[in-house]
């Protein structure tokens, strides 16, 4: 409430009680002789007349003075608002919260401040908190939580399911299809990736004879010797040497581990770089097919090795 409210609210507040006290004397007086009670209302109107002036001038004080933090302007407040229990908790928190900040700033002088913390201390004290109402409250909290939480996670396991199943719809259709035009010799006429049949162990193992060799300019992983076989992979790998990895592409090709069409498929997907940078058309890589030939001894029998390995593997 701003100061005018206040200081009708606290008149009209005061005059009832002492219209209050008047009446309870004048009862207690009537009782014993009705002329008594008529008398009394002749002081008791002088009386209430001055208190009635006296709070007035005390109230017009007030315009010129600040009276928050004040116990009766607390009390008023309160008692104006109808707050109970623990809405008068969350009163007192948000006042004495501004008291701190206006205190901050060196708004108070230290009587006033030693008054306002006897002030909030005894409210506090009159105004315990709730201890049943705070603990269903957080309760209440932490049930709204673990219901949000629980809603997100079933919105997100929906999510991943409706994912799985498109997915495994896409590699169904994709198997129907490489299974009509599939040729003779086991892999599709016009591949879309290299169509690798290797299993897990034998991609462990080409990536590992990858990295000794040194094909790439950086060591690859299993997820990406993975993509690159699919196709798959966000930028194109660099290589150390163009004949290095016709050698190692056809080798993979003629042990049945890779499709023929190798070639094509790394110049139209664009899954190299040469040694500069440009990337690798099918027509480099077969011009380094054909000069494959010329590559150190040391190099080709890390490949025959490689592909020994995998063969070893798959039986």
């Amino acid at each position: 409430m701003n100061r005018i409210e206040y200081i009708r609210y606290s008149h009209r507040r005061a005059n009832s009680r002492v219209r209050a006290w008047i009446g309870s004397v004048r009862m207690r007086l009537a009782r014993r002789s009705r002329l008594l009670g008529w008398l009394w209302m002749v002081p008791a109107s002088i009386f209430y007349a001055l208190v009635v002036l006296f709070s007035w001038l005390t109230f017009c004080v007030v315009l010129f003075r600040d009276p928050r933090f004040t116990l009766h302007y607390l009390e008023s407040e309160i008692e104006c608002r109808g707050l109970t229990g623990a809405e008068v908790r969350r009163y007192l928190d948000e006042q004495h919260r501004d008291y701190e900040r206006r205190l901050a700033y060196g708004n108070f002088t230290r009587d006033e401040q030693r008054r306002i913390d006897q002030t909030f201390a005894y409210l506090y004290n009159r105004y315990p908190a709730p201890v049943r109402d705070d603990l269903n409250t957080r309760l209440d909290e932490v049930q709204s939580a673990v219901a949000e939480i629980a809603g997100f996670t079933r919105q997100r396991q929906e999510e991943l399911e409706q994912a799985r199943e498109r997915e495994t719809a896409l590699q169904v259709q994709a198997e129907k299809r490489r299974a009509i035009n599939r040729s003779r010799t086991g892999f599709d006429p016009m591949p879309e990736d290299f169509s690798p049949r290797l299993t897990d162990r034998q991609l462990n193992l080409l990536t590992e004879h990858i990295n000794r060799i040194g094909l790439f300019r950086r060591d690859v992983t299993r997820p990406e010797v993975e993509l690159l076989l699919a196709c798959q992979l966000p930028e194109p790998l660099q290589t150390t040497h163009n004949k290095l990895l016709a050698l190692l592409l056809e080798s993979l090709s003629a042990a049945r581990f890779i499709t023929p069409k190798w070639q094509r498929v790394a110049g139209a997907k664009g899954c190299f770089l040469s040694k500069l940078g440009k990337p690798l058309t099918a027509k480099d890589l077969s011009a380094a097919k054909q000069m494959a030939d010329i590559i150190d001894a040391k190099r080709e029998q890390q490949i025959l090795d490689c592909i020994r390995a995998l063969e070893a593997a798959q039986s």
